[in-house]
């Protein structure tokens, strides 16, 4: 069965009073007491702003009847509460003294109570950093700045009579500390019996101070093995010169890296035939390790035990022979800094027990102690144990941990999360009771868990859909895989959790071979499944054993491992996704015995560690930059968020083309194409007394200390647009039957395309006969050695309108005669305006004059028939379709004929 717990509170400077926080024994019938043994919490309150000034964090007191022949159980809290479970939660609403009674029942008989007087205790008053609960502080570099939990200068509260302190994360007992370093500080405050406790952080950031971690992952297993993952080069994409857009002073794209096994030097004391356990912490940095037996800190150093008097021990109570041993799960708190307390999860495979000790990080100096140890969970449990962890709505991580009872075959689900560990109503699956048990193991995606075991001579796997909400399981497929031996041993799934890998456990002194195998899941029956699985590699000299994606959080970028019994070399998988139909190649399985198999230092056994990571640390404040937009002539769009939240910037730019500007969001237009290296300065200004109340805006930032100055410098790649030399507008007489080339004459191109609107021509030239207004883009187009395409674009327009110009012709003679051919003088035109027609005789008397171009000169003046000789003539007019330009004169002689 499950058991719950709290936050440890059995704190090393208490004595005897704890010592009854744990297992007693009254006659053969012990059972378990522990949690944090706190009323609950008074409901929080908020300030005036709606910052929490007070929490309710409360976490129960747990109950656990290790009594393995109970059947049934009724629980009296002393406080009108009861409850029919083995493993009970209860929370007190008050502080005092209780009676807990407890009456079981054995083969059918009821058992006489066993009684047991317990002390809820009071929280102290809600310890505060400047009047919140949890609060960030960004200071300047090299500063000192000291954190006190009850300071009444600061919006805190009095500090209450005999409570005592501990911090994290170095384990300080004092009510104050003194810090230079960035990172998250939370405080415990005891009451004064050291039960019921109250809790504050705060985030202090030095600015830019640097800061460290961040190791890469790293497993260890077997004796002294380990295997180191790094990031295959290839996988790197370094900033794209073309792209449009980007991050600014950043390392390349890691987006998403492919993970290679790396030659390690390191060897560690682990010494396990079959389950190890590893934790790393947010930053990324291995925090504990262990066995199941012996646990070591990342120094790999041994972990101490400071257990309340009178209890003692030198080892976890686990086994390492155990086919899982062990699981570390780090605990989320409630307003505390992640994480200082770890549950360290051990199976015992004589006795079948599992149980969990709690290893306090604030303690040994920082380096962690073990404070509590044996906790029960399961008094028959099988030799498997793994975890999944999601989200809550607080964004704190909580992990659901899996196990399976061994005479019932129903699995416990267990939540970890701020108030402990919680058992989830699993509903009960009809499965089959293992006689013998081989790995289990969760999806990468967390959907789906898949446990190995034989049953009457038999190798199955049992695969399960995860509620992603409630962590519950679902029955998914029950696949038989053959007689064993060989017995199935190691099982893992590929990265998008369709395909499944298992291997068969041989014994090559008994000429028994090891097979490693591929499932498709996809199939249509459990039938199928097991039909048509395909082997991947056999041994009759090694034994193969366990199975696992590597690194744990690789994302899509992780091998499938294969530990070899005895091999000082592992085998691995390069593309688990790939679905093996009748090449086994497509997963490019790497033997042990190949020369490019990774050595591991040490030798493997069966086993690979259960690795479990805390939520990544996000610090987000790095300074870096964002730009949009690379094409010559157009914005260039560079922004930054700054540095040193809330701390005042002043940001300034180089754009490397001789300009200069400044602000957090600045735009540049480039006028040629070209690297440009790009420099960014931000200074930084911190309040001090006086800004806090004086607001000056004209006086700026000079109220301010100055923290610091800071200046990175990048490069951008400015590609060409091409430039168009297209007029604003033409004409064309297109009622006459004309047509017009269009043609941009298009310059500074690369591999240009064309786009003609409103008629989506892609000709470089069109010739149009219709009036409107024509747009044109031309594109450059880029091609990165990605094949990734990037374009810059210029467009232009052009009004193209129906217009035709003047027309007009004047013959140079006519015979006014009578014989119907040429007998007046007329003047044929099109398009004008403004007509004015003078005819003058020798002497310059004008003769003849029209404001109309329909009237004809018939060679007369004043009624008498002109001479037959040459007049001279002036003409104006203007154009109908362009009003605006000059009048046009013309002038001559015509010569009239008899």
């Amino acid at each position: 069965m499950w058991a719950g717990t709290g936050t440890n509170l059995r704190i090393y400077f208490l004595t005897a009073t704890l010592a009854c926080i744990s297992t007693i024994a009254i006659g053969q019938n012990p059972f378990y007491v522990g949690g944090k043994l706190c009323r609950s919490m008074p409901a929080p309150t908020t300030s005036a702003a709606g910052s929490p000034t007070t929490s309710d964090c409360n976490e129960p007191t747990v109950f656990f009847d290790e009594d393995p022949l109970s059947t049934a159980w009724l629980w009296d809290f002393g406080d009108g509460k009861t409850s029919d479970l083995r493993n009970p939660n209860h929370l007190y609403a008050q502080a005092g003294t209780y009676t807990v009674t407890l009456t079981r029942i054995k083969g059918g008989v009821q058992q006489a109570p066993v009684t047991r007087t317990i002390t809820i205790s009071q929280p102290p008053t809600q310890p505060t950093f400047k009047g919140e609960i949890s609060k960030d502080s960004t200071v300047c570099d090299g500063k000192t700045i000291t954190l006190n939990p009850y300071n009444v200068l600061e919006k805190g509260s009095p500090e209450p009579p005999g409570v005592k302190y501990l911090w994290y994360p170095n384990g300080e007992t004092t009510k104050t500390i003194d810090v230079t370093k960035s990172g998250c500080y939370s405080v415990e405050v005891f009451d004064a019996s050291g039960q019921c406790s109250r809790t504050a952080k705060i985030n202090v950031k030095f600015c830019m101070q640097s800061a460290g971690g961040g190791g890469a992952e790293k497993w260890y297993f077997g004796k002294g093995a380990t295997l180191e993952f790094g990031i295959n080069p290839t996988s790197v994409v370094p900033r794209d010169p073309l792209a449009d857009n980007g991050d600014l002073f950043e390392p390349p794209n890691q987006d998403n890296p492919v993970y290679i096994p790396v030659q390690s030097t390191q060897s560690n004391p682990i010494d396990s035939p079959e389950g190890v356990a590893m934790v790393f912490d947010p930053k990324g940095d291995l925090v504990l390790y262990t066995d199941g037996v012996k646990i070591y800190s990342k120094d790999d150093q041994p972990v101490p035990f400071q257990l309340p008097p009178p209890a003692t021990a030198t080892s976890l109570p686990g086994t390492n022979t155990s086919t899982q041993s062990s699981l570390i799960v780090p605990k989320s708190n409630c307003n505390e800094c992640p994480h200082h307390l770890y549950y360290v999860y051990t199976m015992n495979e004589t006795t079948g027990r599992l149980s969990y000790s709690i290893v306090d990080m604030r303690r040994n100096g920082g380096q962690g102690a073990i404070v509590e140890t044996d906790i029960p969970v399961s008094l028959a449990s099988t030799e498997q144990i793994v975890t999944k962890s999601i989200e809550d709505d607080k964004k704190n991580m909580v992990f659901f941990v899996y196990s399976q009872d061994k005479t019932t075959g129903q699995f416990k689900v267990l939540k970890i999360d701020s108030t402990g560990s919680n058992l989830v109503n699993q509903p009960p699956i009809t499965n089959k009771i293992p006689d013998e048990s081989g790995y289990m193991k969760i999806s990468p995606n967390g959907r789906k868990l898949a446990t190995a075991y034989i049953k009457d001579g038999k190798n199955y796997i049992e695969v399960y859909g995860i509620n992603a909400t409630t962590g519950l399981l679902t029955l998914v497929h029950t696949i038989e895989l053959g007689n064993a031996p060989p017995k199935i041993y190691g099982v893992e799934f590929s990265q998008d959790g369709e395909k499944l890998y298992y291997t068969l456990r041989g014994a090559p002194s008994s000429t028994v071979k090891s097979y490693l195998y591929q499932l498709n899941l996809n199939l249509s029956s459990d039938a199928q499944i097991s039909l048509q699985k395909k082997q991947i590699a056999e041994s009759s000299t090694h034994v193969f054993g366990a199975l696992q994606m590597g690194p744990t959080n690789a994302g899509t970028g992780g091998f499938i491992y294969m530990a070899v019994d005895g091999s000082t070399e592992i085998a691995y998988i390069t593309y688990p996704d790939a679905l093996i139909t009748s090449n086994v190649a497509v997963v490019n399985y790497i033997s042990f015995n190949q020369a490019t198999a990774p050595n591991v230092v040490g030798t493997s056994k069966l086993g690979l560690p259960n690795v479990v990571h805390a939520k990544p640390q996000q610090d987000g404040d790095g300074l870096s930059a964002t730009y949009k937009g690379t094409c010559q002539n157009q914005p260039t769009i560079f922004e930054t968020k700054g540095i040193c939240s809330p701390m005042k910037n002043e940001v300034s730019w180089d754009f490397g083309d001789g300009t200069k500007g400044k602000g957090t969001q600045v735009s540049h237009t480039y006028t040629k194409p070209g690297r440009y290296t790009i420099t960014m300065t931000v200074e930084v200004y911190a309040e001090t007394a006086i800004s806090k109340v004086v607001n000056i805006p004209i006086l700026g930032n000079s109220l301010r200390e100055k923290c610091d100055v800071f200046t990175v410098t990048d490069e951008i790649n400015i590609k060409p647009s091409p430039i168009i030399n297209l007029a604003d507008s033409a004409y064309a007489c297109f009622r006459e039957g004309a047509t017009l080339l269009l043609d941009p004459k298009a310059q500074n191109t690369v591999d240009p395309t064309y786009l003609w609107k409103p008629r989506n021509e892609t000709t470089p030239t069109i010739t149009v006969d219709v009036q409107s207004t024509y747009t044109t883009f031309v594109t450059n187009n880029f091609t990165s050695q990605s094949g990734e395409l990037y374009t810059c674009t210029t467009d232009d327009k052009i009004v193209v309108e129906d217009k035709c110009d003047p027309r007009l012709f004047i013959p140079e003679a006519f015979s006014p005669n009578g014989d119907g051919v040429n007998d007046v003088l007329e003047t044929p035109n099109k398009y004008i305006t403004d007509y004015d027609l003078k005819i003058y005789n020798r002497w310059g008397e004008i003769i003849f004059q029209s404001l109309d171009p329909l009237d004809k000169w018939d060679g007369s003046y004043k009624g008498q028939i002109m001479a037959p000789m040459l007049y001279a003539f002036v003409l104006s007019y203007k154009s109908e379709y362009f009003p605006k330009r000059p009048k046009i004169t013309k002038s001559g002689g015509i010569l009239l004929i008899r």
